[in-house]
């Protein structure tokens, strides 16, 4: 789903690309890249694209498929537990599986991605990797192994338009005159737009108007977000999608253009957490406002994550779940597990993918929408 919007995002932008789409059944997919194609001809672009069959499990082929495609960048929107799925689960079980956070499925995120970066050393390839699949944590597990991808999208990114426009209103000023620097992981840059609070959750920010630093004493942080959950509230859930797949979008033209532009992303370097990131033609770089040093910012995630049920992702890739999310896998799902390694992975994802699999028949959801 969201690898169809950005395609519809990219299709449409007058950025000069080639474009290539990996999916497992061609056939299927032909017909929503050509509504992609038509959408885009009705606003005037058209670019070459291409429908190529990749099954990331397989590591040698998609290897192949690398070194003969040669591309410039990759965009990972794979993953073995899309975000929406326990959302279809009746109320009172969703919010029972809910208060274990979304770092729970951490392992079903990894795996694909995993592969992928390991078909890319292996055909030596030097493509920039961008991943959707929850890179808060994942990029910096992958790091361990010398596989984190460049970058990730959405999550922070996807926060930052409300804060924006909250800052300008209670400036009196035009959005577009409104720059920011936010610094929080992912629980913080979903909650907080639903709530209008950040529970106690630590995060940094530092807003520019007309590229002067605003004083804090100008902008009551409790009155801003209670804005952007109130006056700029936004749809949500997947109705919402096209707000993180514009933030890819936005990423994906700036790897494409390295023009010096600062994106808000997850996940760069392979660090924990969300960041503003530059992306110049020397690389990406985390762009910190004067006084917030990386360590600090990095310091701010790592205590953010742990809201959303990361004790720790220690530097040898393991990731540690906090106590309350392990006991609520053991309670809610009856599937023990309190941190794993990289090369388990795999076996925790089929794991929890079954566990999840029995809650979710108990609570009469089609297994094959729990898959």
């Amino acid at each position: 789903m969201l690898g169809g919007d950005v395609l519809d995002f990219l299709l449409q932008s007058d950025a000069s690309l080639a474009l290539v789409v990996g999916v497992r059944n061609p056939e299927k997919a032909l017909h929503r890249v050509n509504l992609a194609r038509y959408t885009a001809m009705n606003l005037g672009r058209s670019k070459p694209i291409e429908i190529e069959a990749i099954d990331l499990m397989d590591i040698e082929r998609t290897a192949a498929t690398i070194d003969r495609l040669r591309p410039d960048i990759i965009f990972n929107a794979t993953t073995l537990h899309s975000w929406w799925v326990i959302t279809k689960l009746p109320t009172e079980a969703f919010k029972k599986l809910d208060e274990a956070r979304g770092g729970i499925w951490t392992p079903m995120h990894q795996v694909l991605i995993r592969r992928l970066m390991k078909a890319v050393r292996m055909a030596n390839s030097r493509t920039t990797v961008v991943n959707a699949s929850y890179p808060d944590v994942v990029n910096a597990a992958l790091a361990a192994e010398g596989l984190a991808p460049a970058v990730g999208i959405g999550n922070i990114a996807n926060a930052v338009p409300g804060i924006r426009l909250a800052a300008a209103h209670m400036l009196s000023l035009d959005p577009s005159s409104i720059e920011i620097r936010f610094f929080a992981q992912h629980y913080l840059s979903y909650r907080m737009p639903s709530t209008g609070g950040t529970d106690g959750a630590p995060y940094h920010l530092t807003i520019y108007a007309n590229g002067l630093e605003v004083a804090k004493s100008e902008i009551d942080h409790e009155v801003l977000f209670s804005l952007v959950a109130g006056r700029f509230r936004r749809v949500k859930g997947l109705a919402g999608q096209s707000v993180t797949a514009s933030s890819a979008t936005a990423m994906l033209l700036a790897l494409a253009s390295r023009s010096g532009q600062v994106v808000h992303a997850p996940g760069p370097l392979g660090l924990v957490g969300g960041y503003p990131v530059r992306v110049s033609p020397a690389g990406l770089l985390v762009d910190l406002p004067s006084k917030l040093t990386i360590e600090d910012a990095v310091e701010i995630n790592r205590q953010c994550q742990r809201f959303d049920g990361i004790e720790s992702v220690d530097e040898d890739g393991t990731v540690r779940f906090t106590s309350r999310s392990s006991d609520v896998l053991r309670d809610v799902l009856g599937y023990e597990c309190e941190a794993y390694g990289p090369e388990d992975c795999e076996e925790r994802a089929e794991e929890l993918a079954a566990h999840f699999a029995n809650y979710a028949r108990m609570h009469g959801m089609e297994v094959a929408n729990a898959a």
